[in-house]
């Protein structure tokens, strides 16, 4: 009997022993569990904050990249008082990046370079680039007045499409009769028509961009009014506008690129215009600029000596740029090709700088603090 109770009472013990160990591990899960979730809701919190961290340092890159351009000149000159002074502050964070050094000797180098080499060549050309994203610019000589030759025609096309948005004129429905007073010479579109024909200002815009057409652009100022164009090209900051003996007139490259400048506007934010426009500039007619390598939508003018090409990259960093040139009855497209390259070099140069400039300040502040 004896042994009989040692096994009840082992056997109880057994049975306190594993009910020990069930509360045990129980609370131990409990409580590692609410441990994990603890964890787990701090490293997603972390991940929240780390995320949030790369979104306000990837708007602060990107408003950096996107300032606007000063010289150093302009720079040094800033009253550090004026609340941004030379500095940059962005709308929705405190951090301050100082004013961007951007005239370094590498980029004055460059300039330096093309001013000798346009020199060195005794090339008789005017040239005006600015980059769009921020301003910054290269120019050489360019207030000197050409004869514009059919530049003016990209003028046309900006009044209508102006008129056309403001909804005061339909481009289609709007039919201009060709008359015999009208033909002329380089008139390749209006060629598939005969006097008494009726043309709507679509098809005219397109044919004085893609063909650089004469005849339309003839009838397009008549319908347009000299005066109203003159006033039109000067609300664009056009000075030389129709200058001149005829219905052509006088251009500088500073004229142009306020042009242009417009038609990029109207490019990149015009929903009903904007693709029209820019598959009209997007023709090889005498382009001077394209290579297998770059594409620029453009405009030229012609006559006598006289050659220009003026036109719009829309690669990530825009640009506008006008060349001038005398050299109509000589190189003129190896003239206007080498001088683009070497903005070209300037261009990608600049951007570089930048970029690596941005990245320091905002990726690199907190290593150098």
């Amino acid at each position: 009997m004896a042994k009989k109770k040692k096994t009840k009472n082992f056997n109880f013990l057994r049975f306190i022993i594993f009910l020990f160990v069930i509360v045990v591990a129980f609370f131990s899960f409990k409580t590692n569990f609410k441990e994990g979730i603890h964890i787990n809701e701090d490293t997603k919190q972390k991940e929240i904050d780390r995320k949030k961290e790369e979104q306000r340092k990837l708007a602060l890159y990107n408003d950096c990249l996107n300032l606007k351009y000063k010289s150093n000149e302009e720079n040094n000159n800033e009253d550090p008082n004026l609340g941004l002074g030379g500095g940059y502050t962005t709308s929705n964070d405190q951090d301050n990046i100082e004013y961007l050094e951007e005239d370094t000797e590498d980029i004055l180098n460059i300039k330096k370079e093309i001013d000798e080499y346009i020199k060195s060549n005794n090339y008789r050309v005017s040239v005006y680039y600015e980059d769009l994203t921020n301003g910054f610019i290269y120019t050489y000589d360019p207030d000197k007045p050409y004869y514009g030759c059919s530049l003016i025609k990209l003028v046309d096309a900006l009044y209508l499409i102006n008129k056309a948005t403001l909804g005061e004129i339909n481009l289609d429905e709007v039919k201009l009769t060709y008359k015999s007073k009208y033909r002329a010479d380089y008139s390749t579109g209006m060629s598939k028509h005969k006097i008494g024909d009726e043309v709507s200002l679509r098809d005219l815009i397109s044919y004085a961009i893609t063909y650089s057409d004469n005849t339309a652009h003839l009838m397009l100022i008549d319908y347009i009014g000299v005066n109203n164009l003159k006033e039109y090209g000067k609300s664009l900051g056009g000075k030389y506008i129709l200058s001149g003996w005829d219905l052509f007139g006088l251009q500088t490259a500073s004229d142009t690129n306020q042009y242009l400048k417009e038609a990029y506007r109207v490019i990149t934010t015009n929903k009903d215009y904007g693709e029209f426009l820019k598959n009209i500039m997007d023709n090889n007619d005498r382009n001077a600029f394209n290579t297998e390598d770059i594409k620029i939508y453009h405009k030229y003018g012609s006559y006598d000596i006289n050659f220009h090409d003026i036109g719009l990259s829309l690669e990530e960093y825009p640009y506008a740029i006008s060349i001038f040139t005398l050299h109509e009855r000589s190189n003129y497209d190896e003239i206007i090709k080498g001088i683009h390259a070497k903005i070209r070099k300037l261009h990608d140069k600049y951007h570089t700088n930048r970029e690596q400039i941005c990245h320091k300040k905002v990726y690199e502040k907190d290593n150098n603090d």
